[in-house]
């Protein structure tokens, strides 16, 4: 037994070498995944078809909108003009390039009808005020980007449309007053009498402090409640609005002699400004107390964007009524 125990336990060198070589196959073997078969099946290699049908395409992504500046907006010649402006804020006493390029943009619109200059005074600061109203902007008499976009791209005035509280019929007489268009209408049951060009407020010093800021005309729906050929004012004297036509404590419907000299170089402290005597003494005589004054600031007409009807769709669009009014 021991001379067995030996000979098993010493294997020559060769020997091992040989124990080796028919382990090694053994060892190596176990990496593949399938045992293997005594009569393997031959694997079937894919066709282009078959791979083809299994495969799920890749949709291809909807590409994101890249948002445009104002500037990129602009034609080349518009950029050569604004540039290094669009976000410079021109105000009341501003002056330089920027200020000179607003002045002739007002001219160019009808706003400035004085001469051409590069610093913002009382009139172009009423000018870009009465603009903004125009344009449907918040009247700031301050240039910034969005009235820089406005008089760059040549954005159209509000609609002149009047209201239908104007034209309804339901007041036997009511006074209307659009800001855009600087107008005042003086209408009977529903219809056009009087149509008057009007100064409003604006850019303005305040009589006793001196303190310079926008007086606005308030919108909404006043009353009448008083008339007065020559009112006195704590503020500006005894005089100084003849033929006031009384809505709002603080704004009066009246002549004014300055409106008739300078126009709308200046601008009103609030109240609605008749550049024309015999006018304003029209009103004055036939406007009842009680009457209704509506001051109003038109806007931009919402955009609106008008939806493609699909294949199966487009029989059923014309034939659904649509639920927003026509009006």
């Amino acid at each position: 037994m021991d001379r067995i125990r030996s000979i098993a336990v010493r294997v020559p060198p060769i020997a091992r070498w040989g124990v080796f070589a028919i382990v090694a196959p053994v060892i190596l073997s176990g990496c593949a995944q399938v045992a293997p078969h005594s009569n393997p099946t031959t694997v079937p290699t894919p066709t282009v078809a078959s791979v083809a049908a299994s495969v799920t395409p890749t949709p291809t992504p909807t590409p994101t909108p890249t948002a445009t500046t104002l500037y990129q907006q602009l034609s080349a010649k518009a950029q050569k003009q604004f540039k290094g402006c669009l976000k410079v804020t021109v105000r009341p006493g501003s002056s330089g390039r920027c200020a000179e390029l607003v002045v002739k943009k007002l001219k160019k619109y009808g706003f400035y009808p004085w001469s051409t200059s590069s610093y913002i005074t009382t009139a172009g600061a009423n000018a870009i005020l009465n603009y903004q109203r125009s344009r449907g902007l918040d009247d700031t008499a301050t240039t910034t980007e969005e009235t820089w976009a406005a008089l760059a791209l040549n954005t159209p005035a509000v609609p002149k449309t009047l209201p239908k509280k104007c034209t309804s019929g339901k007041y036997k007489i009511i006074i209307c007053v659009d800001q855009a268009q600087r107008k005042l209408f003086w209408i009977k049951k529903g219809k056009i009498v009087k149509k008057y060009p009007v100064r409003l407020g604006g850019w303005n010093s305040h009589a006793k402090t001196h303190e310079w800021r926008v007086f606005p005309t308030a919108d909404g729906t006043w009353s009448v409640f008083d008339k007065q050929v020559s009112p006195a004012s704590e503020n500006y004297g005894s005089g100084a609005m003849p033929y006031s036509t009384m809505f709002h404590p603080d704004m009066y419907i009246h002549y004014s002699p300055g409106f008739h000299s300078v126009g709308y170089a200046q601008s009103s402290h609030g109240c609605v400004n008749i550049g024309q005597l015999s006018q304003a003494q029209w009103i004055f005589a036939n406007t009842p107390i009680g009457t209704p004054v509506y001051i109003y600031s038109p806007k931009q007409p919402a955009a609106t964007a008008t939806p493609t009807p699909g294949p199966s769709a487009t029989a059923s669009a014309s034939a659904t009524p649509s639920s927003l009014p026509t009006s």
